[in-house]
């Protein structure tokens, strides 16, 4: 089972019993105002986006996994790389629930899955997606060593208005 490891966290794949907690960290406005989550979130999203996980991982198309505090075992967040084969490249994504923000978790397992990418899945470029907004996610991505490449002029449309985006990107010689 693919387990990935950092000073403070474990990586790995969600279980199924793991719906309850996800809907618990997830069900937050203002995450879900940041990510487009739908608000409230309820136990039935968190167990359907769960139970898609395994075939994904599976598939080598997508690696959705938990991001869990190594010493109380409990999930804090999620991490994902959606792979590009064509392009040997990949997009990250990643929430923590609010109450872990600002302790530099993110960035350990953002450092921790960057390495997982080039390392093991042998990618040629990594790249993140971040609202202008999010400065704690911009803060992340750039003590991660992700460098940003550009802004993207109202590329999501959430909360009834469209959203500027910063586009992030490492490469594996970097």
């Amino acid at each position: 089972m693919l387990v990935l490891e950092s000073a403070r966290l474990i990586i790995k794949p969600f279980e199924k019993n793991d719906a309850p907690k996800i809907q618990e960290l997830a069900n937050n406005e203002e995450l879900a105002s940041i990510l487009g989550l739908p608000y409230p979130y309820t136990l039935q999203f968190a167990e359907n986006w769960v139970a898609a996980m395994p075939a994904l991982i599976a598939s080598g198309d997508e690696y959705p996994l938990a991001i869990l505090h190594k010493q109380t075992n409990k999930i804090i967040g999620t991490i994902t790389l959606r792979i590009d084969k064509k392009n040997n490249k990949a997009e990250l994504g990643y929430w923590m629930g609010r109450a872990y923000w600002g302790a530099g978790f993110m960035t350990e397992a953002v450092k921790r899955m960057v390495q997982f990418g080039f390392q093991a899945l042998q990618l040629h470029k990594i790249t993140a997606i971040v609202l202008t907004r999010n400065l704690g996610s911009v803060k992340v991505l750039e003590k991660a060593g992700l460098k940003r490449e550009g802004l993207l002029r109202q590329h999501r449309f959430l909360l009834n208005k469209y959203e500027d985006v910063y586009v992030y990107g490492i490469l594996r010689e970097e």
